[in-house]
């Protein structure tokens, strides 16, 4: 704890802020558990501990293995899954728990290692001590808490102990014990953005690299200490800060390479050991989940969108602005706007993860960390105001966030797999207001960690019934058991995401009849719809091959088209592909996904000639397939207005 924050208080108070920082590294300690990348990184700390490289060998596993019953129970650590996945990733060549095969044949986790190697000197304490070797991730994170208060309350003294408070509230009180790098990433894009609000821009560089190292959209602050320094020379007044030292060169110089050689390594090391720039970027994002639904999804989600996880972060904005004088006041807002565009920059490219809902405590981990520049700016005006505004801003936030804690945190069990109490009231009361993500709708309804697969119909049950259903497009004919034989789902009110998942909100029904579709799934016995640009169908799916492929729908008399979907996904490296239907252009479109909607001067056509042009020209499959593949079909559906 920073001295000149016990200089100023009596004894009794030091005991007591002594007390409360103990029992909250104890209660991290003990609450400390391995979930979500929690096993990559300690099995990369136990081998740079073991034989100082990240590879994972089977002695570690030994290791792991020959840890006290009781020491794998509370973590819930199951040596058996990695002992079982080593030979199919040395085999096969599967990406399994997080580890995948390098090309030198050894077994690398696909996250980047520096946290890991952080982690190790706490690995060996706590391994020495006879502890949990995953508490010293936790140990780590609280160093890194600790580390951050530090520099804190060196920066901006008179912040004082409400600005040390609202650094814990700010997810390090959620996060400090999970077993990941979430608290890392946090501090260094909240200690980044200080440092360039003081007009130390090469150590803001310097911080940024080390953040990006475990989640890379933290790189784009090395730009934006580039337009601070900009900001600064071209308009002096909105500087925070006065310029606090004369430049030292080699020093700066130093932290600007250290900063982008750090930003960098991720990509080196994976080309190195993967051949390809991320793995993960490559196998666990999809660039098409970037949209305005996921941006909503981030801000406002009622299980943990950060306005709804973080409301004391607006509460502080308000008591900052109201104290401060107006020249202040402006100079604030222009560096609030920077850092609402700085988050958002951030977090665009973490809209593309799969993993959307995993992991997620009160507020979703990438609002935690990409939220922190605009949590900076408050403390900086927090310090400049008088102590009754500090404390009020504190207590503010305690009960806020207090609140939201309560509402998101269940009794029992992850609060990444229940609806907090809001969601679920809205679901129970209101379920055409909330639309969530499909992820977190499916994982959160069946109390568990599960991969979305199209087959999927989830149900949410209320005190009267049914009162929500999500299941995919091409799914049309599946209720989740609500209807009949003979019948099929309806409802007024019918949402359907980008992605493809639609919400049927209650009064949920079942109406008499099959429903209005035409489905053609591929087949030896299909109806005669492919036309140019398809190979040879393998079992129900046809690959279409070359940059272009038209298909050919003769419709039932007396139903109008609605909309025409395409069930199926795409090769490697496509995305988009611009569809004409009867010669009317209907734009660009990710196939698979959502339906696409028909015009109406479509609606009474006998016949439907889809024309396809993939965006990007698809190459060669590999040295055994020499095929372009482009869209992989497994069959074509046509809605019909009711």
């Amino acid at each position: 704890m920073p001295r000149t924050v016990f200089a100023s208080m009596a004894l009794p108070r030091r005991i007591a802020l002594a007390f409360v920082c103990a029992a909250f590294a104890v209660l991290c300690l003990s609450k400390a558990r391995l979930i979500g990348d929690g096993m990559e990184y300690l099995m990369m700390a136990q081998g740079f501990v073991a034989h100082g490289s990240p590879e994972l060998r089977r002695a570690d596993v030994a290791a792991l293995a020959g840890l006290p019953p009781q020491a794998l129970a509370r973590g819930r650590l199951q040596p058996g899954l990695l002992d079982a996945a080593i030979p199919r990733i040395e085999r096969d060549g599967e990406i399994v728990h997080g580890f995948a095969r390098a090309l030198d044949g050894s077994i690398q986790a696909i996250h980047f290692w520096m946290y890991s190697l952080l982690a190790a000197p706490f690995h060996v304490l706590v391994t020495l001590l006879g502890q949990n070797p995953f508490t010293g991730l936790v140990l780590l994170n609280l160093a890194i808490l600790g580390l951050s208060a530090w520099r804190l309350q060196a920066w901006l003294p008179t912040a004082g102990l409400p600005g040390l408070g609202l650094l814990v509230l700010m997810g390090p009180l959620y996060y400090t014990a999970w077993a990941g790098p979430e608290v890392l990433a946090g501090c260094c894009v909240l200690l980044a953005t200080l440092a360039a609000l003081r007009r130390d821009l090469p150590l803001s560089v310097a911080l940024a690299g080390l953040g990006a190292t475990q989640n890379p959209s933290i790189a784009g602050l090395i730009p934006a200490a580039a337009a601070y320094a900009l900001l600064y020379r071209y308009l002096p007044s909105s500087a925070l800060f006065p310029a606090s030292r004369a430049a030292r060169r080699a020093r700066d110089t130093l932290l600007v390479i250290a900063g982008c050689v750090l930003a960098l390594l991720p990509y080196l090391h994976s080309q190195a050991v993967f051949g390809m720039p991320s793995i993960i970027g490559r196998y666990y994002t999809d660039p098409g989940l970037i949209g305005p639904e996921r941006l909503f999804s981030f801000l406002f989600d009622l299980n943990q969108g950060l306005l709804i996880g973080f409301p004391a972060l607006l509460s502080c904005i308000a008591i900052v602005l109201a104290g401060l004088a107006p020249p202040r006041r402006r100079a604030l807002l222009l560096h609030l706007a920077i850092a609402s565009l700085l988050t958002l920059g951030m977090a665009l490219p973490a809209l593309a993860a799969v993993n959307w809902n995993s992991g997620a405590i009160v507020v979703a981990r990438y609002a935690y960390w990409t939220a922190m520049p605009v949590l900076a700016v408050c403390l900086a005006g927090l310090a400049q105001l008088d102590p009754r505004r500090r404390w009020l801003a504190l207590g503010a936030a305690v009960f806020l966030q207090g609140l939201a804690a309560w509402q998101a945190l269940p009794a029992r069990g992850p609060a990444f797999t229940q609806h907090g109490r809001l969601a679920a009231w809205v679901l129970d009361h209101a379920p055409r207001w909330y639309n969530p993500d499909p992820e977190i709708f499916l994982e959160r309804e069946r109390h568990r960690e599960d991969l979305a697969t199209h087959e999927q119909v989830e149900v949410h049950r209320g005190p009267h019934g049914p009162s929500k259903l999500m299941r995919f497009w091409s799914n049309s004919g599946a209720s989740g058991g609500l209807c009949a034989t003979g019948t099929h789902l309806a409802s007024e009110d019918v949402v359907t995401l980008a992605s493809g998942w639609r919400y049927y909100n209650a009064p949920l029904r079942c109406a008499a009849g099959a429903a209005p579709v035409m489905r053609i799934a591929i087949g030896q016995d299909m109806p005669a719809i492919l036309g140019g640009g398809w190979s040879v169908i393998q079992g129900g799916a046809v690959w279409n091959v070359g940059p272009r492929a038209t298909l050919r729908l003769s419709l039932p008399p007396g139903r109008q088209a609605r909309a025409i979907g395409l069930d199926g996904y795409y090769y490697h490296g496509l995305r988009r592909s611009r569809i004409r239907v009867n010669g009317i252009d209907l734009g660009t479109h990710a196939l698979g996904q959502a339906p696409l909607d028909l015009p109406a001067a479509l609606a009474q056509a006998p016949v439907l000639e889809i024309a396809i042009a993939h965006t990007t020209a698809p190459g060669p499959a590999s040295r055994a397939d020499p095929r372009a593949l482009g869209f992989f079909l497994h069959g074509v559906q046509v809605e019909f207005a009711h």
